[in-house]
């Protein structure tokens, strides 16, 4: 039998599905979060859902983690009727999730973590050496290189992501939720995950695949259905779409529209180093010059991050030179770069870029209160005008001025990042994977904010491991590997391949 969404024939199977949405619906008072879904998951397939933040991506997944209590709709396991009224119950049958914000206790140990709540005892006591033994093994037999004896917080956040990754297969689950779960992987930690993917799929277990990144959707998924505006507008068989597709059916906006790029007459040198070295980078020599967006590609670990730390004053270089507008300058802290015009939007924006439980005109006004303040006093109105002007011009989509930032969505959130420091007036903008976890949509937006910064005579530098983003906008792009530059080429100088190769190495 088929079923057909918006003109597309979907093939399913004759076999009872495992898991199927009828009209299912999610309300918070005004906000229709989630429109009346009719959804089908098969056993044993890959499902990606995919859309532009705020299209009900997250409200479905805590719908189907019994985090949220529906509004209306049906839910059916198995061909049975289930309430889903809370966690306990959607773990019970075998639904897990694995989100992009990792959900445990960093002051555990990892075989902790991945034995909580089943942990292993002896005698009434708890026996932490069975659990990182056993531990141990189920993380080696995932491939995952991890050790199971050290506390988690000591891990990045992608390896917590696999952590909580093998926790939910310990588990046991039939039914399993990721979410973004390759933003902040190595690609040796992506091939690791997908091949657990795809041995889960083997195993009959049903993965629900959630990600910006439309080209994992077309290496890995079988099926994809769309969400825009908390309605289902279509499900595909990857096999007989495209990325074009999709993006139109999640944005109305062709793909030519996302990586927009303005031109932009390049004028006088900003800022210039001159072999620079330190922790985890050397003999990094690069130019920046008003209206251009200098590249900086390279795998995970490769020195990029490392380097524009140094260069915002959080680990100041070791030798060489830093130059300012034909001044040499040493900066040895983050005060004396944000004086000289230098601002960072950095990799992890909830760790490093923002007080996630401050509002959001504090957090845009940060860099600033010391302009409106009049002695040791707020001027309350300034605050808030500044705060109405960045949301207005950055189109922050926030219930108030006031919200907290953890309100907002991963994208909005990365917009307060940016108008932050536009309300600051640097010159020399660097943006440390500026994309990361948002969806095609706020990627359009943000590219449009960077070729405003250009107008006004303002430099960027951008850090990214996407290699289409910065492919497609940096003026100057420079290949890192191994903690320095090992090729620099002009706008669209080089093959995709070719960069690729200069990255790996080989």
């Amino acid at each position: 039998m088929s079923e057909t969404l918006e003109g597309a024939s979907v093939a399913t199977t004759d076999r009872e599905p495992l898991l199927v949405l009828k009209q299912l619906d999610k309300s918070f008072g005004a906000t229709h979060a989630l429109r009346a879904v009719d959804l089908t998951f098969e056993e044993g397939e890959i499902h990606a859902i995919v859309g532009e933040n705020g299209a009900g991506k997250s409200t479905l997944i805590k719908l189907l983690t019994g985090v949220y209590p529906r509004t209306s709709g049906e839910v059916y396991w198995r061909g049975a009727s289930v309430p889903l009224v809370n966690p306990h119950e959607a773990i019970g049958l075998g639904i897990n999730a694995v989100h992009q914000e990792v959900v445990l206790c960093p002051h555990l140990t990892v075989a902790a973590n991945i034995f909580l709540g089943d942990e292993i005892t002896r005698g009434g006591m708890l026996s932490h050496k069975a659990m990182v033994r056993e531990g141990q093994k189920l993380l080696d037999d995932l491939g995952f290189n991890l050790p199971a004896g050290v506390v988690l917080s000591s891990l990045t956040i992608g390896q917590q992501q696999l952590i909580a990754t093998a926790r939910a297969e310990r588990r046991g689950a039939k039914f399993l939720i990721f979410d973004e779960p390759t933003a902040y992987l190595t690609r040796q930690e992506v091939s690791a995950l997908f091949k657990l993917i795809r041995r889960l799929k083997a195993n009959g277990v049903t993965i629900v695949y959630i990600s910006h990144r439309l080209e994992e959707v077309f290496e890995l998924c079988d099926r994809v259905s769309v969400l825009r505006d908390g309605a289902l507008v279509g499900t595909r068989r990857v096999a007989e779409t495209n990325e074009a597709d999709l993006i139109a059916l999640m944005i109305n906006r062709t793909i030519d529209q996302i990586y927009h790029k303005d031109s932009v007459p390049i004028g006088a040198t900003i800022f210039e180093t001159d072999r620079l070295s330190g922790p985890g980078f050397h003999d990094v020599s690069i130019t920046v010059r008003e209206g251009e967006i200098v590249g900086l590609y390279g795998l995970i670990g490769a020195g990029r991050s490392e380097f524009v730390q140094s260069v915002f004053g959080r680990q100041p270089a070791s030798s060489g030179r830093i130059v300012w507008r034909g001044k040499d300058v040493r900066i040895r802290n983050e005060r004396q770069a944000m004086d000289l015009g230098i601002a960072l939007s950095p990799e992890s924006r909830r760790d490093q870029g923002l007080c996630l439980h401050l509002g959001v005109d504090l957090n845009i006004n940060l860099p600033i209160f010391k302009r409106l303040s009049i002695g040791p006093f707020i001027n309350l109105k300034r605050e808030a005008n500044a705060a109405d002007r960045q949301i207005r011009n950055v189109q922050i989509k926030t219930a108030a001025r006031s919200a907290p930032v953890t309100s907002l969505s991963g994208g909005n959130q990365q917009k307060v990042v940016i108008g932050k420091w536009l309300n600051h007036g640097a010159k020399l903008f660097i943006f440390d994977e500026p994309t990361v976890g948002v969806d095609v949509g706020t990627k359009a937006e943000i590219y449009r904010l960077l070729a405003s910064l250009l107008q006004q005579g303002a430099g960027v530098i951008m850090v990214s491991s996407y290699l289409p983003e910065v492919y497609e906008l940096a003026d100057t792009l420079h290949v890192f590997r191994g903690g320095t530059i090992v090729a620099t080429h002009g706008f669209k100088g080089a093959s995709h391949e070719a960069i690729l190769t200069e990255a790996i190495g080989v």
